[in-house]
């Protein structure tokens, strides 16, 4: 009888072994790494786009101090009731200008609505529970998404005086997961609260994430001051891809070296922070590049009847601070190219010290913390409905003990509170 190795069956031994035997791999990335770095660096220095950012906070703050700075952030939840899918929605800006000792936090959308039309909801007649995940999860990105840009819009259209201001996350998002044919429109009741200045006649298509999210960002683009999308991580490459791209169009490197970086970075999933990470040293900044963020290259991201609408959206200018050499640079992220770069720059990598640990600006992370909902008002909002509803259920003198009410009042769900515990599992008699 043939002997049984006990380690072909050992997943853990499997695993140190798999560990031990890939420093061989290990070093190959790490070579990979060392080459594609050294390519951008070089390009960077060509184009003589990293900048050396003064920070000396004795001189600095006297001055900055008398900006005014918004920080703007959005949060949401959604209530899980059984007969339709409400969005509490809250969005905030926490303004603050040292000199004048002013200090505010504003809600700008503080309400809970049905913001999606469910007239034209196509997943209400899909039998398919992963593709109702996924689209509520598209719904709630772009809840987030829509009314984060309110915010900045209703700060424009009262003509606020602001000096500066900062979004928290990006300036534009990608659209793909938002141009699937069925995705649903807003409400005529939300885009008017969205953009009250928007027109009033409204059609299915003019209700649509795309065209008011469009609406949006062309009144950013054009306000008065500058405003910055700040990002903690940057899972894509777009800048390294676009700074590659524009030298091959230069002819500055061919065609094959173009090809064969693009691959690399493909292949190994690298991103701009990996890059940025070795290459910044404390201080330092890219220069923002103009990057067309809904194509790569001259493809767009998804074929969709939206493609001629999604045109119009705006290029975007893309750069990158590193603060301290304990976390990887901060994009940035702004509609147009900054007239005070330098000075715009150094404030953003001055409020991003004022976090050593995080190296992220400190405005941003106080109006995250006023616009973010709990889960313990979620889980309140909850009980409250069902308390409610179990006592119109007891007046109504029913007794039918499989009422939908009762129902849906009881825990159903599959939790790790319903395995069976060491001690034995209960049986049903």
């Amino acid at each position: 009888m043939e002997k049984i190795n006990k380690f072909d069956n050992n997943l853990f031994l499997k695993c140190m072994d798999f560990s031990v035997n890939s420093s061989q791999r290990q070093s190959k990335y790490m070579n990979v790494m060392l080459n594609v770095c050294n390519t951008i660096h070089n390009l960077l220095k060509h184009e003589n786009l990293i900048i050396d950012l003064q920070y000396n906070p004795s001189e600095f703050w006297p001055k900055a101090k008398k900006k005014t700075v918004a920080f703007v952030d959005g949060g949401l939840a959604r209530n899980n009731l059984f007969n339709s899918s409400p969005l509490a929605i809250r969005s905030g800006s926490y303004i603050v200008n040292k000199h004048l000792k002013e200090e505010l936090f504003e809600h700008y959308t503080n309400v809970v609505l049905n913001l999606f039309d469910r007239k034209n909801d196509l997943y209400d007649s899909i039998e398919d529970e992963l593709f109702e995940s996924l689209m509520l999860t598209k719904k709630k990105d772009a809840a987030r998404i829509i009314i984060e840009a309110a915010e900045l819009v209703n700060h424009i259209i009262t003509k606020r005086r602001i000096d500066l201001c900062f979004l928290h996350g990006p300036i534009q998002a990608v659209l793909t997961p938002f141009v699937q044919e069925g995705f649903p429109p807003f409400t005529n009741l939300a885009v008017q609260k969205i953009i009250p200045t928007y027109k009033k006649n409204l059609n299915i298509d003019d209700r649509h994430f795309i065209n008011v999210y469009l609406e949006c960002i062309k009144l950013i683009k054009n306000a008065s001051y500058p405003i910055y999308g700040v990002l903690e991580t940057a899972i894509s490459s777009s800048y390294s891809r676009n700074l590659l791209y524009a030298f091959k169009n230069k002819g500055i490197i061919s065609q094959k070296d173009y090809d064969e970086t693009i691959n690399v970075i493909k292949e190994y999933r690298i991103t701009d922070n990996n890059i940025f990470e070795i290459i910044l040293e404390k201080n330092q900044a890219l220069k923002p590049l103009e990057i067309q963020k809904q194509f790569y290259g001259s493809k767009i991201i998804q074929k969709s009847r939206w493609d001629e609408k999604i045109i119009e959206y705006p290029n975007v200018f893309v750069g990158f601070i590193k603060v301290n050499d304990f976390q990887s640079p901060i994009r940035i992220e702004t509609y147009n190219y900054p007239k005070n770069l330098i000075n715009d720059f150094s404030y953003i990598l001055a409020i991003s010290k004022l976090l050593p640990s995080y190296s992220y600006p400190v405005g941003l992370h106080i109006v995250d913390k006023l616009v973010k909902i709990p889960q313990w008002w979620n889980k309140a909002n909850k009980k409250q409905w069902q308390s409610h509803a179990l006592n119109d259920f007891i007046k109504s003198n029913q007794k039918n003990p499989n009422s939908l009410i009762l129902k849906y009042i009881t825990n159903k769900n599959r939790t790790w509170s319903n395995r069976p515990k060491n001690t034995g599992a209960r049986i049903e008699k």
